[in-house]
Formats: C-alpha cells, sequence, structure tokens
C-alpha cells in the first residue's frame, strides 16, 4: 500500500500545485507521469516476459509470437513516448487537439483496460486497489492522471479565444 501511495503523490502534488504551475503545465505534468506509468505497467512486463524474467515459465508462446510481442512493445514505447511530446508540448500551447487525443485515449484504452484487463477481465481479472501484490495497483495511475490533466485544462484549452494562427491566448492559466 506504501507504494501505491508513493506513486499517488506526483498525481496529487501536480493538482494541488496547478494555480501555481499554470493548468496547462500541471496538466502536461499529469500526461507524462501516467505515460511512465504505463510504459511501467504495459510495456515494462510485456518485456519481462518475453524476455523470460518474470516467471519460472517464462511466456509461454512460440518465439515467433514472442518476438512480436517484444516488438509490440517496443512500438508501444515509441508511442507512449510520442504521446508524451504532445502533452508536455501541445497541450502547453493550448491545443485542442492534444486535448482530444487526450480525452479518446482515456475513453478508448480506459475502456479496454477495464474490459481486458480490469474489474471485468476478459484476458485478466486486475484487481483494484487495495491489491496485496506489489506494484498490481500501479495499474490504473495512468487514467487517474490523464483524468486530472483533461479536468485541469479543459478551462485554459477551451476558455480563451483563439488567435488567427490557432493558438490560445496566452493570458489564460
Amino acid at each position: 500500500m506504501a507504494l501505491y501511495v508513493a506513486f499517488c503523490l506526483p498525481i496529487v502534488v501536480l493538482i494541488l500545485a496547478r494555480r501555481r504551475l499554470g493548468a496547462v503545465n500541471a496538466a502536461s505534468g499529469l500526461v507524462v507521469y501516467g505515460v511512465l506509468v504505463m510504459l511501467y505497467e504495459h510495456a515494462g512486463f510485456t518485456f519481462a516476459y518475453t524476455l523470460g524474467g518474470l516467471s519460472q515459465e517464462g511466456f509461454i508462446a512460440p518465439p515467433h509470437a514472442r518476438v512480436h510481442a517484444f516488438m509490440a512493445a517496443i512500438y508501444a514505447t515509441i508511442g507512449m513516448m510520442a504521446f508524451a511530446v504532445m502533452g508536455s508540448t501541445l497541450l502547453r500551447q493550448r491545443s485542442r487537439l492534444a486535448w482530444y487525443v487526450l480525452l479518446a485515449a482515456v475513453i478508448a484504452g480506459g475502456s479496454v483496460e477495464v474490459v481486458m484487463n480490469g474489474p471485468v477481465g476478459l484476458l485478466y481479472r486486475h484487481t483494484s486497489p487495495p491489491n496485496p501484490i506489489a506494484g498490481a495497483n500501479l495499474l490504473w495511475l495512468y487514467l487517474v492522471a490523464w483524468v486530472g490533466a483533461l479536468l485541469i485544462s479543459r478551462r485554459a484549452v477551451f476558455g480563451a479565444e483563439t488567435s488567427r494562427n490557432g493558438r490560445r491566448d496566452a493570458s489564460d492559466k
């Protein structure tokens, strides 16, 4: 449980500091933090399983399937890094596109997460906190961080006037 609280702390700090940092800067931090949690949880476990590091039996699949799972984790990592760049640059520029991309990721990815890996658990029933398995409670933190980013940046992204170049007025923090 202490590990879970420690991993929740950056989310709480960024949300509480949003007035000092500015809403879009805090939201950008939440997007990047969510990416890091997701990379640890999804790509990290995929790498560990495909390389045989997490269980005695390893990733039980033929080598051809293992290499595809491994490469999917590679491209997921690249995609998440691009997502982090989007969150730390375009969202700071109050881009509606960035906000909608984040919303789509929360709705589509979060829904699939709940159905396939959450309480419904069609592929695996990952329990919700508190879970006695170390690190198991971290699964949901990226969704919490991204929903927080959407909520605290909404007014800054949609509340300011749009100039001719499509950027928001920087006076609205």
